[in-house]
């Protein structure tokens, strides 16, 4: 079940020959931690919205492994936050390279002194504060910190990154010696194969046909059945991942080959990937399958906005032409870091005529070019989409229905939830009788499928309210005046007397109904108070430090919404 890492021998060292073009240091960099590495997530794996930035380093399910500076350096950031990477640190190396590690549970020693100074100071437990190299200089080898599951952790562990420092586009660590023990050859579950334009066909339908592969051990195959005719401008997608000796998860294979007739067409390689460009995930995948069946299809062409930057050697986008009446041989070639290789033959006869009878175009229909501006208005909604915000042109679709239960507004229907967008893009829509004691209130909402409500911001003005939305779905005003709660975890007799002095720590449950919590003011006798919180937990919490002296003392927590709802909690105390 495990990935088990080591270091490479010498021998080992002909596959970052293969792979890099970067001449990247192998024995520079130590590990993280004192034992076998072991990983539960690798570089480039798909995640929501973007690639997986490193490594994920599995920490037996606990919290507190110590966690060691992997080369000489000094800590060049420290980035505190209750959600994405949750308590990092960045060390910066004089080799050009910083590493990142991430969702901690704390800082050791010098360093943990200094967050904590500089939260005191900006009275705020979120921070990313940049430091200078003499600061908080740190050798190889030296305690920084220990595990823990902080941020958007799903589980403890060490999120491992090695970045270049003047771009912070972060490198597979693979290139920097370190190796797993794998014999292992890629899977492939499942290929996709896709008609480009109205006329194109796949056994003489205009939609996509999916087949799954079969395997024995000379390798993978497709039974007789599935035989494949194809006409016109074909794409092709392929669903495979990598296990290691030893392992049974499922993690991102190194790099996808299509070959046709013997000549490459489309390669992608994750030697690299850049923050900026990462949600461009949502063109290399095909993201409706992903939305509605869970299923990652790599496609093996690009979508006309697609940045992702994995990508060489592509023919005409990766899309192939058949307007014969011939077979054609495709091949896939899958590898993983170690070189291990798993290749699929596909033979598909082509038709050099279409079945389709092309439908002439409506002059109705709404077509946004996704190079361009694209807006769409009128007396009730309003939509802005910057240019580069659609992965592919896109015939626009909308309509409403009936106002919901608890809305101010009817319920728009904008495209649906299986269209991906890049950029944010601008929603407007006109309150329905709303009033003006609740306008300050009012938000906008999107429905999904199964009718849950999800807050999507919003800001009221001259009888419209606005936000910036980065999904399609379904959308409507509705009102946000409950404030948050605030629940005590531990058991109160008197507020006029509870009794902290056996205490560690005190600690809270904080929810929102709606807009989620925006921010929270923790303060002892008039002076503010450094409280942490785990929003996978609902839990705001304070641990009582040595400032705050023997004797009685009072307590008070404000915590507000995005709407500014605001809920307070006091009590006198004894420690």
């Amino acid at each position: 079940m495990l990935k088990r890492i080591f270091f490479i021998l010498p021998i080992q060292l002909f596959s970052l020959f293969i792979f890099a073009q970067t001449p990247y240091p192998v024995n520079y960099f130590g590990s993280p931690v004192k034992c076998d590495l072991t990983l539960v997530g690798n570089f480039g794996e798909i995640r929501p919205n973007h690639l997986h930035s490193g490594f994920d380093i599995k920490t037996n399910c606990q919290e507190g492994m110590p966690v060691y500076a992997v080369a000489d350096g000094f800590v060049s950031r420290i980035k505190i936050n209750s959600k994405g990477y949750g308590k990092a640190l960045y060390i910066n190396h004089p080799n050009g390279y910083t590493s990142v590690y991430a969702h901690l549970q704390s800082f050791n020693g010098a360093i943990g002194s200094a967050a904590k100074n500089i939260q005191y100071a900006i009275q705020s437990f979120e921070i990313d504060t940049l430091l200078t190299s003499t600061i908080l200089p740190v050798k190889k080898g030296d305690l920084i910190g220990l595990s823990g599951n902080t941020g958007s952790s799903e589980g403890p562990h060490l999120h491992f990154e090695i970045r270049e420092t003047k771009t912070e586009t972060p490198i597979n660590p693979y290139f920097f010696g370190y190796s797993i023990k794998d014999n292992v050859k890629p899977r492939i579950t499942e290929l996709v194969i896709y008609p480009i334009g109205k006329t194109a066909t796949v056994n003489g339908k205009n939609i996509p046909q999916k087949i799954k592969p079969l395997s024995n051990k000379m390798g993978y195959y497709f039974n007789k059945s599935d035989s494949i005719t194809v006409h016109g401008d074909i794409g092709f997608g392929i669903e495979c991942f990598d296990s290691e000796t030893g392992s049974t998860n499922q993690n991102s294979v190194f790099s996808i080959e299509l070959q046709s007739g013997g000549k490459r067409i489309f390669y992608s390689e994750l030697e690299k990937c850049n923050f900026e460009n990462t949600r461009y995930v949502n063109a290399h995948i095909d993201y409706a399958e992903k939305q509605k069946h869970h299923h990652k299809i790599q496609k093996c062409f690009l979508a006309k906005n697609n940045l992702l930057g994995i990508y060489k050697d592509v023919l005409n986008s990766g899309i192939s032409s058949f307007t014969d009446d011939a077979s054609h041989w495709l091949k896939f070639i899958v590898k993983d870091f170690s070189g291990n290789t798993t290749e699929l033959i596909l033979k598909v006869r082509s038709a050099s005529q279409s079945k389709i009878i092309e439908i002439p175009k409506n002059p109705n229909d709404i077509i946004f070019d996704c190079f361009k501006d694209n807006e769409y208005k009128n007396e009730d909604i309003e939509i802005y989409i910057p240019a580069h915000s659609l992965y592919d042109d896109l015939k626009f679709k909308i309509n409403k229905s009936a106002m919901a239960k608890g809305t101010y507004s009817m319920l728009y229907h904008i495209q649906d939830e299986n269209t991906a967008l890049q950029k944010a893009y601008s929603l407007s829509i006109k309150a329905v009788n709303l009033s003006p004691s609740l306008q300050s209130k009012a938000v906008i909402i999107s429905i999904n499928n199964k009718g849950k409500r999800n807050y999507e911001g919003g800001v009221y003005s001259h009888g419209w309210v606005s936000t910036q939305a980065m999904t399609f779905g379904n959308f409507a005003i509705t009102v946000d005046t409950i404030p948050p709660k605030i629940k005590p975890d531990f058991k109160i007799i008197d507020l006029a007397n509870v009794d902290f002095r056996k205490s560690k720590l005190i600690s809270f449950k904080v929810t929102d109904n709606l807009s989620g919590i925006k921010k929270y003011r923790a303060i002892i006798d008039g002076k503010w108070i450094l409280c942490e919180y785990d929003f996978k937990k609902d839990l705001l919490f304070y641990e009582f430090d040595d400032a705050i002296h023997s004797g009685e003392h009072t307590f008070k927590i404000e915590v507000a919404d995005e709407k500014n709802n605001s809920s307070i909690w006091r009590c006198n105390f004894l420690r």
